[in-house]
């Protein structure tokens, strides 16, 4: 998966990078079991156990939505640390946790926050409350499939995700699909919050070739915008499945 396989590049990137910051957090808003399940049914380790591999983090903030999935989570925690020294877990809706998280994170810390929702679960509201802050770096699923389907059934859903309705208003360049418009129109919303983005998304596609998300890279920070575009072009080497570029 490629959204694991930048985690695994970016997160040694970024404790390098805030070496001598006096903390340095990660905040996991749709965390999941712990564990991801590839196609053949094997387990790979998800984005919990691959940050908590990095113990110069002052604090891990993991929020879970679902009954079992949470359960998983916490089990699979504390067979890696049976204390869960510096790990904060909730259950429930991030969109409704993220104030308590910022509020028990210093304002000028460097803040990775992974937000991987299974659908359009993220509200904008929430983006708007992290992008306050003074430091932020900010990995983000935009799923394709979640946004086609609120398209033509849940436009409010949809409204949530973007902000409000003006995406009903996109036009496409041509060759672009609704979809890719869409993503495009979001991150320039992004950086009209002062998170500037990276100059290439990665993508996930279906057989088809058709984009089902993307995995996209703001931040405040142009060091950390420089090693996001590094680890996107690394992990982008088949040509079968190109990135998207999104130029500044």
């Amino acid at each position: 998966m490629k959204k694991l396989e930048f985690l695994k590049r970016y997160l040694p990137a970024f404790v390098n990078a805030t070496k001598k910051a006096l903390s340095r957090h990660y905040v996991d808003g749709f965390a999941g079991p712990g564990y991801n399940q590839q196609t053949d049914g094997s387990l790979v380790e998800g984005s919990p156990l691959l940050a908590i591999q990095h113990s110069q983090f002052t604090s891990f903030f993991f929020v879970e939505k679902g009954r079992r999935s949470y359960t998983e989570l916490e089990r699979n925690l504390r067979e890696h640390d049976p204390s869960l020294r510096g790990i904060h877990l909730y259950r429930g809706d991030f969109n409704l946790r993220v104030e308590d998280i910022l509020q028990q994170i210093h304002p000028r810390a460097p803040t990775l926050f992974f937000l991987d929702p299974y659908g359009l679960e993220l509200r904008w509201a929430t983006v708007e409350k992290i992008a306050r802050r003074e430091k932020a770096d900010i990995f983000i699923l935009i799923s394709g499939s979640g946004a086609n389907r609120a398209k033509q059934n849940h436009p409010q859903t949809l409204d949530e995700f973007f902000g409000d309705a003006l995406w009903q208003g996109l036009r496409q360049k041509p060759g672009q699909s609704w979809f890719e418009a869409f993503t495009e129109a979001y991150r320039d919303r992004m950086r009209g919050l002062g998170l500037d983005g990276t100059e290439l998304v990665t993508v996930a596609r279906n057989s088809n070739n058709a984009p089902m998300h993307v995995l996209a890279f703001h931040s405040k920070n142009k060091i950390a915008l420089r090693i996001a575009n590094s680890v996107f072009n690394s992990i982008e080497t088949n040509p079968a499945q190109p990135g998207l570029p999104f130029g500044e």
